[in-house]
């Protein structure tokens, strides 16, 4: 094969330079464009974390029996009226306030006088009292109320609530807290109060 004469290599050489000179911007272009693509979708993922452990988990309130004769208005009242007694205990004692903290001075709203009593004596059973200091953050996982309801002449006279909460710890002290019982509530002074319970906790 002839070699090319020097006249064509000084020509091919000159029109080589332009597009290695194209080639490399273009390389460039591409790269540019791929970095601030990718930092967008980093960013899209960490929102939706963030959006979804801003969304609490709901409690989910049922009736399961009735004993005796009760309209269904005043069966809604009762359950919606308990289901939140509930969920201001599970607040003040587990789920709400500021962590690490040790002190749950007012973990039992809705209790009777003789059922804070009592309940204060079981803070570590009641509470994240002996967890706490070691707790960054709390999530909720599943909150359920279950009723029972005993009524007499067309009114609700007590209440039973089987009750289960789940919730994740984060910080030093990290698992899964699951709290299960039941809770016996009663009419006092026109609200729904808790006046006894029999209640067990347990982390993994």
């Amino acid at each position: 094969m002839p070699s090319p004469s020097p006249g064509r290599a000084a020509w091919a050489r000159r029109l080589a330079a332009p597009l290695l000179v194209l080639l490399v911007s273009m390389s460039s272009a591409c790269q540019s464009t791929a970095g601030p693509s990718a930092a967008p979708e980093r960013l899209s993922r960490g929102d939706s974390r963030v959006a979804l452990a801003s969304h609490p988990v709901p409690t989910r309130t049922t009736i399961h029996r009735v004993f005796g004769r009760l309209p269904d208005a005043r069966r809604k009242a009762v359950r919606r009226q308990v289901g939140a007694v509930v969920d201001r205990w599970w607040e003040a004692a587990y789920l709400g306030g500021a962590y690490p903290r040790s002190s749950f001075p007012s973990a039992f709203p809705g209790f009777t006088d003789a059922a804070q009593k009592r309940a204060r004596g079981d803070k570590a059973l009641l509470t994240n009292q002996t967890g706490g200091p070691r707790i960054d953050s709390v999530i909720a996982r599943k909150r359920s109320v279950v009723v029972d309801i005993l009524a007499t002449r067309g009114q609700a006279r007590t209440v039973t609530a089987h009750v289960l909460l789940k919730f994740d710890t984060t910080g030093s002290k990290t698992g899964t807290t699951t709290v299960r019982g039941r809770l016996f509530l009663t009419r006092k002074r026109g609200a729904w109060r808790i006046f006894g319970y029999d209640i067990a906790k347990g982390a993994r």
